[in-house]
């Protein structure tokens, strides 16, 4: 079937063009072997990954599907499983934390569009909506009263996610989802993730700290200076929200996932932004660090609450060096 789909229709379909595939088909085939899942005489590695693109890209039932491809809505589940369990195998290669060349660029980017100066990267969480799990439902309960697991990302300039954190119910609030994170955890322990003045950007759900930045909350005790401030992080806050928005619409089942497993939600979600990152990246691997191993014990909640006196002065002193230029 996709052998005999015109370039312009295949990369509709495909959201990438045949040399991104290829080397998609490459990177599957050759993660199904190393794991001894390739098996000989059965589908072909590159309609079997279509298959489950498919799957990822596309609200139909796993019925319609099989139309398409004439086969069985069992054996499409059955590729769209290999390829999930495929693209978090190779997950590491293209999610990676940037290293100290490729922080620099962010900054430079943020500072020379928005002129907000140590932007490492831009962090938020996105709820995925999801049908009522089959366990403890109501800790999936969000704010708008839908079921869903709360994601969070961080991404760069290029709107290419450097960290992903997925699991957490809908019920759980941004800041603590980032206190239970791995990325956290890092952040508090290591000394390599971070510049001096580095920092990310989030919003006004989060604590500020000198790793992470927050606008001023407007409670009547605000002059120019802090709104100049607060517009320009939200200049630089736009990068995720955009990030959000384009990994949703790519991988269109995210919108609402109907599966009752949380185990396989979160891992379609894991594939999704993995899948994310290889198109953008046009399947070439990413540098950086990979976030892995084991970090020493250390109370995350407390290491914040000791940031936040540096992250005030940090703040401040962005602040008027912003109200010097722009005011």
């Amino acid at each position: 079937m996709i052998r005999n789909l015109p370039d312009p229709e295949f990369k509709e379909h495909f959201r990438m063009d045949r040399a991104t595939f290829e080397i998609l088909v490459h990177a599957v085939a050759h993660e199904r072997l190393r794991t001894g899942k390739l098996q000989r005489n059965r589908t072909d590695v590159g309609e079997s990954t279509a298959m489950g693109l498919w799957v990822l890209f596309n609200k139909d039932t796993f019925r319609s599907i099989g139309l398409n491809y004439e086969n069985d809505r069992k054996h499409i589940h059955n590729q769209y499983t290999i390829l999930l369990n495929a693209l978090c195998g190779i997950g590491h290669k293209y999610i990676k934390w940037p290293n100290i060349r490729q922080r620099q660029q962010t900054e430079l980017f943020y500072r020379r569009n928005f002129g907000f100066p140590g932007v490492a990267g831009v962090i938020d969480g996105t709820l995925i909506r999801i049908t009522a799990p089959s366990e403890q439902k109501q800790r999936y309960v969000d704010k708008n009263h839908d079921y869903s697991i709360n994601v969070m990302i961080v991404c760069n300039h290029k709107r290419v996610i450097n960290d992903i954190f997925i699991g957490q119910p809908g019920s759980v609030h941004d800041s603590r989802v980032f206190r239970r994170s791995p990325l956290a955890h890092a952040l508090y322990s290591r000394n390599d993730l971070l510049g001096p003045n580095q920092h990310l950007i989030g919003d006004g759900g989060y604590m500020c700290t000198e790793k992470m930045l927050v606008p001023y909350r407007n409670d009547g005790n605000v002059d120019q200076s802090h709104r100049t401030y607060n517009f320009k992080l939200s200049q630089c806050r736009a990068t995720i929200e955009r990030t959000n928005s384009l990994f949703k619409s790519r991988m269109a089942r995210t919108e609402k996932l109907f599966c009752k497993n949380i185990v396989r939600t979160n891992k379609h979600i894991a594939a999704s932004a993995v899948l994310h990152n290889f198109i953008l990246l046009r399947g070439e691997e990413q540098d950086g660090i990979v976030l892995e191993g084991e970090l020493p014990e250390i109370n995350v909640h407390d290491a914040i609450v000791a940031g936040q006196e540096e992250g005030y002065r940090r703040r401040q002193q962005i602040r008027l060096q912003l109200a010097e230029e722009y005011e």
